[in-house]
């Protein structure tokens, strides 16, 4: 059950990334994280988006472990 819950907070976290990649780019963020520091507007917002991807892969992943372990269990 463990492994679902924690998958389906990655395939949240990487929706939101996927939909709202400049939402953490204002206040302590933005003085704080190298990638914004470092990276342009275009090229920090494809990192997001690909990292958002890797999220939601990640995260349906250990969903799908998940319910194979609940059903054998």
């Amino acid at each position: 059950m463990r492994f679902v819950v924690l998958g389906l907070l990655l395939v949240a976290f990487g929706v939101l990334y996927l939909r709202r990649p400049t939402l953490y780019r204002r206040g302590l963020w933005l003085k704080t994280s190298v990638a914004i520091r470092v990276l342009s507007e275009a090229n920090y917002k494809r990192y997001i988006r690909a990292l958002g991807a890797i999220l939601v892969l990640a995260g349906s992943c250990l969903v799908i472990y998940g319910v194979f372990t609940l059903i054998r269990a």
